[in-house]
């Protein structure tokens, strides 16, 4: 005969060994949506690095354009101006020749010789050298500014490079995953309850059995 005593340990191990149940299965569920947020989470990450990566290699390409281009139109403006010089010395050389050709028959007409004509004709080389002189200087200059330029173009290209790969230079790591939930015992509370159960009923019988001796001595 079960000891009304073991009746209310016993439910209330049934009813610990349910909530350490139920308790598990919602740690668990818990546990499992925790591990699904965290790889959609990484998911989503990977995706927008290497959307970054793509526009990275974009960037890159579209910045060495871009100087490419810089850099040719400074040279071909550099090439021009050396062409430019070559004519109008080729120019400036057939004016001085004939320049020098129109003083010796402009003296030998009105019959200046000697020194004269030697001053003229010097006057008239030294104009062709000056001219030549300022257009060497020209050229210089151009040649300094177009290696300025070439030098802001080449500065920009690389904080223009730095500034994208700094978008890529960290590769993503995925987060430490939580860790898992630590379950109850199911088995165990329901031992143990069940245990207390057994005792209580051990002692409720014990006081019967006590009872009813003490009763039939009477």
């Amino acid at each position: 005969m079960c000891s009304p005593a073991a009746i209310g340990p016993a439910l209330g191990a049934v009813g610990s060994a349910a909530s350490a149940s139920a308790a598990n299965k919602a740690a668990r569920r818990n546990y499992e949506h925790q591990l699904k947020v965290r790889e959609r989470k990484w998911m989503q990450t990977r995706t927008t690095y290497k959307t970054k990566k793509v526009q990275f290699e974009q960037e890159v390409d579209q910045a060495n354009i871009a100087a490419q281009r810089a850099y040719s139109r400074t040279q071909q403006q550099l090439n021009n101006a050396r062409s430019s010089a070559i004519l109008q010395n080729q120019e400036d050389f057939k004016k001085m020749l004939s320049n020098e050709g129109m003083i010796e028959a402009s003296a030998a007409e009105r019959g200046i010789r000697g020194r004269s004509v030697a001053r003229l004709l010097v006057m008239n080389s030294q104009n062709f050298g000056m001219s030549q002189a300022m257009r060497s200087r020209g050229l210089t200059q151009a040649g300094y500014q177009a290696k300025e330029v070439m030098g802001d173009v080449n500065r920009q290209l690389k904080s223009t490079l730095n500034q994208s790969f700094g978008r890529v230079a960290i590769q993503p790591v995925q987060d430490i995953a939580p860790p898992p939930p630590v379950m109850q015992n199911v088995g165990l509370t329901l031992m143990l309850g069940m245990g207390q159960a057994i005792g209580a009923g051990i002692e409720g019988n014990s006081d019967i059995n006590q009872n009813w001796f003490t009763s039939k001595k009477e």
